[in-house]
C-alpha cells in the first residue's frame, strides 16, 4: 500500500500539466490580489453598493459612491456577471470598482482614437479654470478658445450637452487628456464651405442669415460660407448705417455679385434684386421742371438734393442765387432742409442731375444788359472795396465793379478807399455789361472826356519843361499831361544838343500819341522842318523868286 502510494507521488510529480488546484479540487482557493481583475456576479444591490459573489467562497461590494459625477452603468444589475477590479482584498467584503474597468477600457479606446485621429464622443461636465471638464470615458480638458470657432464668454449653454471632440493631447502615464472641439468645426465648415463654392455662381439669388455688421458692411451666412454685402449694395439710395437696413439674425435675399473661389470670397448685393430708379430718370426729371427735395450732404463747392430714393441732383453754389450766391448759400441752405429746384440737365448714363435755384426767378443780368448800355450815366452806392476796386449796387442783384484804374486819368490810386468810401452813393459811366460772367464794368474817369484824346500826332503844342533827364525833357502843354522830346528831336541850330531848364517855355510837334499807354512824343526839329516848308511855299508864291540868301535874311 506504502509502496503504491509512493508510485502515485512520483508520476504526480513528474506531471508538470496538473495544478496544486488540481490535486486539492474545488475546495481549493487562491488568496485575492489587489489590481486583480476577476469576474463578479451581483447578486443583491443595497443603499451602498452591488453585492457580487466572487465564485471563490467570499464577497465583495461595488460601491455606488464611485460613480459620483456620472450615471451609474445600466449593466450593474442582479444576475448581471461583470469583470471588476479588485482594490482591498484585506477586508471581509472585498472591496470591488467598476468604474476602474471602464476607465481602464476608456483609456484603451481613447489611445487607440488619439492614434488614429479619430473623433471621441463627451459630455460637458462643468467649467473650470481657463476652459471645462469633459466626461469621455474619462475626464478631459477643453480649452476655452477649443470649445468654438468663436470666442465663447459664458460656458453655462454647453455643461450637460453631448458633443464630439478630437483628442490634440495623450498622456497616459500621468492621466492627461486635451480635447479640441474648434478643429472639428472649423474642418466640418470647410469643407461645407467648398462644397457651397461648388454649387455657387455669379448672379445667383439666394437666401441667407445676417451674421455680423461692422461699419461699411454685413457679413450673411448663405449656408456654410459667408458673403461680403457691403453698405452701398443695400440700396439704390445713399444708406447711412448698415443698421438702417439690417440687424443680426435677419433673414434676407441676396444676388451673388462675384465669387473669388481661390480666395473663398463672395460679394452680394440686395439693390439688384430691387428696381433702379435712375432706369426712369430721364424721363422723370425734364430739363425746366421745378420740383422739391431735400438737401442729404453740403460741400463747398455745392449741395446734393434727394428728389426720390436713390435719385440725387447737384445744386451748385453759384446756382442759388443771382448775386451773392456764396454768402446767401452758406447762410440759407442747411442739410435736412426741403428745397424747391429747377431740373436743368439730366445725364441718365452718368446718374448726374444739374439743379439750379437762381434759375426759377428771372435773370437780373438780362435786364441789366437792356438797362445798362455802354455809355450809360449810372448812380449807385459803394457795398464793397477791395484792394483792386470798389463794387457799386445799380439795383436789387445786380452790382458794377469800378476798377482802381478807372477812378481817375492821371492820379496813381494805390487802394479805391483814397477817393470812395463804403455806403458813399457814386456816379459812373457803363464801360461794358457781360450777362455771362454777371459783370458790369464801371468807370467814374470816363464821366470826362479822355485829355490824351484830344491829342494826335502832326499837333503843336507849346508848354513848360517840368523835368530834364540825360535822354531828353517832360514839357507840360496842360495840367496833368506832358510830352517827352528826346535828344535827337531838339532843333538843328542846337548843335551842341544842349538840354533846356526847367521852366523854360517850348513849342514841338507831336510825332507819336499812344492812348493806351497814355503817352505823347513831340519833335523840335520835326517843328522846324514843317515851319520851313510852309516859309518855302510862301516865298515861292511871289513873281519873283526870292534867293536863299533873301529868305535867310528874311529870317
Amino acid at each position: 500500500m506504502t509502496e503504491n502510494n509512493q508510485d502515485n507521488l512520483t508520476k504526480f510529480e513528474e506531471d508538470e500539466s496538473i495544478s496544486m488546484a488540481d490535486l486539492l479540487g474545488n475546495d481549493f482557493q487562491q488568496p485575492l490580489r489587489n489590481g486583480q481583475i476577476v469576474d463578479a456576479s451581483i447578486v443583491a444591490e443595497t443603499d451602498e453598493g452591488f453585492m457580487a459573489d466572487l465564485g471563490m467562497k467570499s464577497e465583495g461590494i461595488i460601491p455606488k459612491n464611485e460613480f459620483e459625477g456620472m450615471e451609474i452603468p445600466k449593466e450593474l444589475k442582479n444576475g448581471a456577471t461583470v469583470k471588476v477590479f479588485v482594490k482591498n482584498s484585506g477586508r471581509s467584503v472585498v472591496q470591488l470598482s467598476y468604474r476602474e474597468i471602464l476607465e481602464k477600457e476608456a483609456w484603451d479606446r481613447l489611445e487607440e482614437s488619439f492614434k488614429k485621429k479619430e473623433k471621441v464622443k463627451g459630455t460637458v461636465i462643468k467649467a473650470v479654470k481657463g476652459g471645462l471638464m469633459v466626461n469621455v470615458g474619462v475626464n478631459a480638458f477643453l480649452h476655452i478658445s477649443q470649445l468654438d470657432t468663436v470666442f465663447v464668454k459664458e460656458t453655462d449653454k454647453y455643461i450637460g450637452k453631448n458633443y464630439e471632440f478630437l483628442i490634440t493631447e495623450f498622456n497616459r502615464y500621468d492621466k492627461k487628456i486635451t480635447l479640441s472641439r474648434r478643429k472639428i468645426l472649423e474642418d466640418e465648415k470647410a469643407a461645407k464651405k467648398a462644397q457651397m463654392l461648388e454649387t455657387l455662381s455669379e448672379g445667383q439669388i439666394v437666401n441667407g442669415t445676417v451674421k455680423k455688421i461692422i461699419a461699411s458692411a454685413a457679413f450673411v451666412d448663405l449656408g456654410g460660407i459667408d458673403g461680403y454685402l457691403h453698405i452701398g449694395e443695400l440700396a439704390w439710395y445713399k444708406v447711412k448705417k448698415v443698421e438702417d437696413i439690417l440687424h443680426v439674425g435677419q433673414l434676407v435675399k441676396v444676388q451673388i455679385a462675384k465669387i473669388d473661389k481661390e480666395n473663398e470670397k463672395i460679394a452680394l448685393s440686395m439693390k439688384q434684386l430691387a428696381v433702379n430708379p435712375w432706369d426712369s430718370a430721364g424721363e422723370k426729371y425734364v430739363a425746366g421742371m421745378s420740383i422739391k427735395g431735400t438737401v442729404t450732404s453740403i460741400m463747398p463747392y455745392g449741395a446734393f438734393v434727394e428728389l426720390e430714393k436713390g435719385v440725387e441732383g447737384l445744386l451748385p453754389v453759384g446756382e442759388y442765387a443771382w448775386n451773392d450766391a456764396e454768402h446767401l448759400f452758406k447762410k440759407e441752405v442747411k442739410t435736412g432742409n426741403e428745397i424747391e429746384v429747377k431740373i436743368i440737365n439730366c445725364d441718365k448714363e452718368n446718374k448726374k442731375i444739374a439743379l439750379s435755384v437762381k434759375q426759377m426767378t428771372p435773370n437780373p443780368w438780362e435786364e441789366a444788359a437792356r438797362h445798362y448800355a455802354p455809355g450809360r450815366k449810372v448812380k449807385g452806392i459803394v457795398k464793397n472795396i477791395t484792394p483792386f476796386g470798389a463794387f457799386v449796387e445799380l439795383t436789387k442783384g445786380v452790382e458794377g465793379l469800378i476798377h482802381i484804374s478807372e477812378f481817375s486819368w492821371f492820379k496813381n490810386i494805390k487802394h479805391p478807399d483814397e477817393v470812395v468810401k463804403k455806403g458813399q452813393e457814386v456816379e459812373a459811366v457803363v464801360l461794358s455789361v457781360n450777362t455771362q460772367n454777371e459783370k458790369i464794368a464801371l468807370s467814374v474817369k470816363h464821366l470826362t472826356e479822355d485829355p490824351y484824346k484830344k491829342y494826335k500826332a502832326g499837333m503843336t503844342v507849346k508848354g513848360k519843361v517840368i523835368r530834364v533827364s540825360d535822354f531828353g525833357f517832360f514839357v507840360e502843354i496842360e495840367p496833368n499831361i506832358e510830352v517827352l522830346i528826346k535828344k535827337n528831336e531838339l532843333s538843328y541850330e542846337n548843335k551842341a544838343q544842349e538840354l533846356p531848364k526847367e521852366g523854360e517855355e517850348i513849342e514841338a510837334k507831336i510825332i507819336k500819341a499812344d492812348l493806351k499807354e497814355r503817352k505823347l512824343e513831340a519833335s523840335i526839329r520835326k517843328l522846324e522842318q514843317v515851319q520851313e516848308k510852309e516859309l518855302i511855299k510862301q516865298f515861292s508864291n511871289n513873281d519873283e523868286k526870292p534867293t536863299l540868301g533873301d529868305i535867310l535874311q528874311e529870317e
